[in-house]
C-alpha cells in the first residue's frame, strides 16, 4: 500500500507539539481543523525523542529531520502533524511554513511565522490561528498526494511569504477539491479562515 493509499484510510489526525507550545493553542487548532476535515483531531503529549536540532549556522529547526522522525512515529491509520513553536527550514530555503512528503503519513508546520508579532505587528490570535490552520491543511493536501497548484487562490498554491499565505486564503480550487480524499472534504462549508 502506498502512502497516498494509506492516507485515504486514515482514521484520525494527531497534533504533536514540538518545543514549548501552549496546550490551549493546540486544542484551538485541533478544534478548527476538526471543523474542516472528516477526521477527529487530537493533541498528543510532548515527546522527548523528537530532534530539536538546528540547521548548521542557522537559528532554525531542521524541518527534514523533524519530518523524518514524525514519519517514524506515525501510528497506523493515523496522520501525524508536528506543530513547532520555532522557525523551521530546509537547507535550500531560508525558511518553510511547513513540510510534507507527497503521499506521506506525517507533516510538520511551524507557528513562528504565522504570528503577526513576528513581523512587528500587534498580536492577533484569530489571524495566527487561521494562518496556522490553513498551513496544516496545505501540508495535509500534500499528504493526500496533491502537488502545488498554479491557481494563486488555491490553498495548494506555493506561498513563499506571509502575504501569499494571506492572499491565497484557505480554500482548495475546484480541480484540487476533486482530487481530495473524502476525509479532507470536511463538514464545515469551505470558507476563508484568514
Amino acid at each position: 500500500m502506498t502512502g497516498a493509499e494509506a492516507a485515504l484510510l486514515s482514521e484520525a489526525v494527531d497534533l504533536q507539539p514540538i518545543g514549548a507550545l501552549a496546550p490551549g493553542g493546540l486544542r484551538t487548532l485541533a478544534a478548527r481543523l476538526s471543523r474542516r476535515i472528516h477526521l477527529p483531531c487530537h493533541v498528543l503529549a510532548p515527546r522527548e525523542e523528537l530532534p530539536l536540532r538546528s540547521l548548521p549556522g542557522r537559528a532554525q529547526l531542521d524541518a527534514n529531520a523533524l519530518l523524518q522522525s514524525l514519519e517514524a512515529l506515525a501510528a497506523p491509520q493515523r496522520l501525524l502533524v508536528g506543530v513547532a513553536a520555532q522557525d523551521i527550514a530546509i537547507p535550500i530555503f531560508t525558511f518553510v511554513f511547513g513540510l510534507a512528503r507527497r503521499g506521506g503519513r506525517a507533516c510538520v508546520v511551524s507557528l513562528a511565522r504565522t504570528e503577526p508579532s513576528f513581523y512587528g505587528l500587534p498580536p492577533d490570535d484569530e489571524l495566527r490561528d487561521g494562518r496556522a490552520t490553513a498551513e496544516i491543511l496545505h501540508e495535509l493536501g500534500h499528504v493526500a498526494a496533491l502537488d502545488h497548484c498554479p491557481d494563486r487562490g488555491c490553498l495548494m498554491s506555493f506561498a513563499g511569504n506571509i502575504e501569499k499565505v494571506d492572499t491565497r486564503g484557505s480554500r482548495f480550487c475546484d480541480p484540487c477539491t476533486a482530487r481530495l480524499p473524502f476525509w479532507m472534504r470536511g463538514p464545515e462549508p469551505l470558507r476563508d479562515l484568514v
